[in-house]
């Protein structure tokens, strides 16, 4: 089997690995074009003669042309964006991200000495089909072929429960997923099943979850940044360091540095312009001045801790204790227990901890990496779906026996509807809703159908709206396609049946078919990146 890699394309940060099978570890892929070290910033930088330069040189370079440099592209995947011009041209979030990838690909085939081409690649759970699809496109242009879309807490908790599986054999975890620019709350399931032969399958489900793509690290600079111009401009009578872009982007750079030694020492000077002017920042004053971006997180994780109690009967540790103080048996209580997984590497604030150990009543599960968790679980994944093609006897050797990936579900996307109408007797549209057809929590490959009929007599086409959301009202969701079944013959009265087809496949991107029974005509359907269908 060719080597197979794990990508995790960050907001801020990216990073590949694989799977070692000789000596039965994960490696990350130490990158030339950050020095050696496992993570390279997720930063792009177009110089003047038509270079393209990524990761801390593209990131230094944004202190003396800013305006050639795009950072946090992760957040306009999928959305209708363009870069600022560059030397004339604009560029796509899915061009820029290809050069991050480029990057990785090039990398990594120095490191292993062989091309890297196959590659699983880790999304934000909450993901829809169009950011999906967005992703496959820039890997596309970056010469990849994606084997697998993973949503990022599935890969964390994949690796986890490899490295340690005797802590969440058959259990519940919620993977807190805070990075430099997306956050995510995911609640999975980890299940174990002996397989015979010393070979265990190991199945992850995804049973709730809720996310912010517009939450991250880089909020947290933004208002440190804001705290330092004011003590600056306060204590040394200056002008605000973020009225230039140069010092802004220097101001960035330094507040992103004091927000990780803020995580280990109490206080810390920090650099406020290019003329030498420094403030003080206490780790206390931070905390109090982004209190309401740690609520933020914390009311997502409350939202999906009250689905897991009210939809799986699960219980954090705190209301464990609530109900053995009402008599409940401590025993029958710990079936029923979610342990929450800290991942990405904003959480190592300990504002973060503090937030989730309340919240849940006992302190979170660690990893020793938390910003390289989902890289490795991605490598899991990518060598693993060598399953697929051996007859399931590729497995990842560990110090507990050798494990296989099972099928899992409730992993892919995000419930998706057809838009239907009602009309009255003069056939005046009264109505329209979004029919949800792939349920929340579908897994790839599970087809959702149903039978709708024709709103309007004599139609010899039918034109069909997709919806991304489960809200029945179509305003409250996001359009993803427009379809017509077209060919029909004329003069029919309304009332005529039409079947819809929809599914997930891998990669989590939209498929299905649309028919009209009575002249077998139908449509063929794969919603592209902007929610434009194809023909399959």
């Amino acid at each position: 089997m060719s080597i197979r890699c794990g990508i995790d394309l960050g907001t801020t940060y990216s990073a590949i690995s694989w799977y070692d099978a000789f000596n039965r570890r994960v490696e990350t892929v130490d990158l030339e074009h950050a020095d050696g070290a496992e993570t390279i910033p997720s930063v792009v930088y177009f110089e003047a003669g038509g270079a393209v330069v990524v990761g801390e040189t593209a990131r230094n370079a944004a202190l003396q042309h800013p305006e050639r440099v795009v950072v946090g592209i992760k957040r306009s995947m999928g959305d209708d964006y363009k870069t600022p011009p560059i030397d004339g041209r604009e560029y796509t979030p899915q061009e820029v991200s290809a050069e991050i990838l480029k990057v990785l690909k090039a990398d990594a085939g120095m490191y292993l000495g062989e091309p890297v081409e196959d590659v699983v690649i880790s999304v934000p759970a909450y993901f829809g089909d169009r950011q999906r699809a967005a992703t496959q496109e820039a890997a596309g242009l970056a010469g990849l072929n994606v084997l697998e879309l993973i949503p990022e807490p599935h890969a964390a908790a994949l690796a986890f429960a490899v490295d340690r599986s005797q802590e969440v054999e058959n259990r519940h975890l919620l993977v807190y997923d805070l990075g430099g620019g997306t956050f995510d709350v995911t609640l999975v399931k980890s299940e174990r099943e002996e397989l015979g032969s010393g070979l265990a399958g190991l199945r992850i489900t995804t049973l709730a979850k809720d996310g912010n793509r517009q939450l991250g690290g880089l909020d947290w600079d933004t208002v440190l940044a804001q705290m330092v111009a004011e003590k600056a401009m306060d204590q040394h009578g200056i002008a605000s360091p973020r009225l230039d872009a140069k010092a802004e982007a220097t101001l960035l750079k330094n507040c992103e540095d004091a927000k990780r030694q803020l995580s280990r020492v109490s206080s810390i000077l920090v650099l406020a312009n290019l003329q030498g002017q420094q403030v003080e920042l206490t780790r206390g004053e931070v905390e109090r001045d982004t209190r309401d971006l740690v609520r933020t997180t914390e009311a997502l994780l409350e939202q999906v801790l009250e689905e897991a109690e009210k939809s799986h009967g699960l219980l954090r540790e705190k209301r464990i204790r609530e109900l053995e103080a009402e008599g409940q048996p401590r025993a029958e209580l710990e079936e029923k227990k979610v342990r929450l997984l800290l991942c990405g590497g904003s959480t190592r604030m300990p504002m973060i901890e503090e937030c989730v150990t309340r919240v849940m009543g006992e302190a979170p599960l660690h990893h020793r990496n938390p910003e390289l968790l989902v890289s490795v679980g991605t490598a899991y994944r990518a060598y693993l779906l060598g399953a697929e093609e051996d007859d399931g006897k590729v497995a990842v050797e560990t110090r507990h026996g050798a494990v296989t990936l099972l099928e899992g579900g409730g992993d892919i996307g995000n419930p998706v509807g057809v838009e239907v109408v009602e009309v009255d007797g003069e056939a005046r549209v009264v109505r329209r809703e979004n029919v949800v057809l792939i349920r929340p929590g579908a897994g790839h490959g599970e087809i959702f159908e149903r039978e709708f009929a024709t709103a309007f007599a004599g139609m010899t086409e039918i034109p069909l709206v997709f919806y991304e959301g489960g809200s029945s009202n179509p305003e409250e969701c996001v359009r993803l396609a427009d379809v017509t079944i077209e060919g029909l013959p004329p003069n029919r009265p309304a009332g005529r049946p039409v079947k819809v087809r929809l599914w997930y496949d891998r990669n989590g991107i939209v498929c299905g078919q649309a028919m009209d029974l009575e002249s077998r005509q139908d449509v063929e359907i794969r919603i592209d990146r902007w929610g434009s269908p194809a023909a399959a």
